[in-house]
């Protein structure tokens, strides 16, 4: 986990100013010193410094910084690199599979292979054999398990590259004067950057002066359904899911999100019957169903659990930072994004780093009510979900990762390492809507492993209506005056939407609708105060 964040001038002009400025941005990320890498005429030369700031004394045209988010000691050199120190790897992420993948190296490496740093490793062996990158990336995506956005730094190159599915993030800007690549949009934003994109999941492109050059794309496998019956399904399912949780289980304690439903119990009753210890979090308002199914779910179990309670004056004191840390205005992002934001922040309060969460089984097992119409005609099913997981980055995992890390907290999602998804791709669409009833097969799985009806049956219910958060951001809205009646007279549709967009003006955000910026502008309208004592956040410095 941790930090990217690279800038490169077209004309030759210094760009540590603007590269210090995006890396305070993002200074939340990570807990490690930083390290500056910059260009010169005889390759990268790189400094290290708990300061980002001692940067700006240091003239370049091409800079990369990279943090760390350091959860124990072997996770602690920066930046990571081979015995000869010729191929640097800067990663925001982590590696799971590191200790079967060192049988896979040759003996006479020298430097740690404890951690991440063994992808640096598998480089310096192949480039010895192999001239491509393509085949070499290839290679590595075929071998490695992990969540990562990073960029691989060479004399003459810099690659940059992204997990298969999306999990890190990492945003990329080519304009008429600069080229430049972050962890995060705001990032960009304050830099002066406001048309970003995502680099793609699976995507390698190279990074120059010139632009970005797309270089190699990873695909996951199991296009393909596997004859095989159900019982076999079931079994292999929930030995790669406890193969998954003892891979993610990290040294240090962690909590699982636990909203009662049968993703995360599934998770909560595989990690007490694996023997791993943790401790369970429900968040929601005094209404809240979550509440009421985690807290069902847990003394069933016999689980620790923690309950987070909130109400609507939580909600007004967060939402401006809910807005800035997630770079989104969206209605429905904001709701699902505010429990695992509140979330985040009180599991930093208490100490920890990872939470595990149950992200990515409605896409993989047919969840969403559409699935159910997909389902009646099965050849378009499997479709339906290939096109959910692809789309998965952009509309949930970006977001989750925004919000979770604005707290430094690592999310691990067990339902989303590649060879948990390519299995679960092969299942028959049958096996996953049965009736009507969707995720069957998980529900089996569940009922086999003796969890109460309550559970395997009860029907999913979406996070922003079973938490709160859809009712009390509506109520806040209308709290202050932006009611339908008062959209419909300014020519807007959604009044909760409009007070969204009144504050993400309000922070700095980009590309905000002119007539929102009208309405802020000649209108007298009331918003929090939360949110007037951070005008402008997104351009300010930390």
């Amino acid at each position: 986990m941790g930090l990217i964040a690279g800038i490169a001038s077209r004309d030759g002009s210094n760009i540590s100013d603007l590269l210090c400025l995006m890396t305070k941005k993002m200074i939340h990320r990570g807990n490690s010193s930083f390290c500056f890498f910059r260009k010169g005429a005889n390759g990268w030369n790189s400094i290290i410094s708990d300061n980002p700031e001692e940067f700006l004394t240091y003239s370049t045209s091409f800079g990369i910084i990279g943090q760390y988010l350091i959860l124990d000691r072997e996770d602690a050199p920066i930046p990571y690199t081979d015995c000869q120190n010729n191929r640097i790897i800067l990663l925001d992420g982590r590696i799971f599979n590191v200790s079967e993948l060192k049988s896979e190296l040759n003996n006479n490496h020298t430097d740690n292979i404890a951690n991440s740093n063994i992808i640096a490793h598998f480089i310096e062996e192949w480039q010895s054999k192999i001239f491509d990158f393509s085949m070499i990336f290839r290679k590595l995506y075929d071998l490695i398990e992990g969540m990562f956005a990073g960029a691989l730094i060479l004399k003459n190159y810099i690659f940059l590259f992204r997990d298969l599915i999306g999990i890190k993030p990492l945003y990329l800007y080519s304009g008429p004067k600069y080229i430049a690549f972050a962890s995060e949009q705001k990032a960009l934003w304050a830099a002066g950057f406001t048309t970003v994109h995502s680099l793609q999941p699976g995507r390698v492109v190279r990074a120059a002066e010139k632009g970005f050059t797309s270089h190699f794309q990873a695909d996951l496998k199991g296009n393909e359904f596997i004859e095989n019956s159900f019982e076999y399904y079931s079994e292999a399912i929930l030995h790669s899911l406890q193969e998954n949780l003892h891979e993610l289980k990290p040294g240090n304690p962690f909590f699982l999100l636990l909203s009662g439903g049968i993703d995360s119990t599934l998770l909560a009753a595989c990690l007490k019957r694996l023997n791993i210890p943790f401790n369970s979090l429900v968040v929601g308002d005094e209404k809240s169903k979550d509440i009421q199914k985690a807290q069902s779910a847990a003394d069933f179990l016999g689980i620790p659990l923690d309950i987070l309670n909130f109400d609507i004056e939580t909600l007004e004191k967060i939402l401006p930072f809910l807005i800035y840390y997630s770079e989104s205005q969206e209605e429905k992002k904001l709701n699902i994004a505010f429990p695992l934001f509140y979330a985040s922040q009180y599991l930093k309060n208490r100490g920890i780093r990872v939470a595990f969460t149950g992200q990515g089984a409605d896409e993989l097992f047919a969840g969403y009510e559409r699935h159910v119409e997909f389902a009646l005609h099965l050849g378009t099913l499997q479709e339906a979900l290939w096109a959910d997981i692809q789309s998965l980055s952009k509309n949930n995992l970006q977001r989750d990762d925004a919000v979770s890390m604005a707290h430094t907290i690592e999310l691990r999602l067990p339902y989303l390492l590649p060879k948990f998804v390519e299995l679960s791709m092969q299942v028959p669409p049958s096996f996953k809507v049965h009736k009507f009833t969707r995720k069957y097969i998980l529900r089996k799985i569940a009922e086999n492993l003796n969890l109460p009806q309550n559970i395997t049956q009860e029907a999913k219910h979406a996070i922003q209506f079973s938490s709160g958060s859809y009712n009390n951001l509506r109520k806040l809205a209308k709290q202050y005056g932006f009611d339908k009646n008062f959209a419909l007279k300014h020519g807007f549709l959604s009044p909760t939407q409009l007070f969204i967009d009144s504050i993400a003006y309000i922070l700095g955000f980009p590309n905000i609708n002119s007539q929102v910026i009208k309405l802020v502008e000649k209108t007298s309208i009331t918003l929090p105060d939360s949110v007037f004592s951070h005008r402008n956040l997104v351009n300010q410095t930390v």
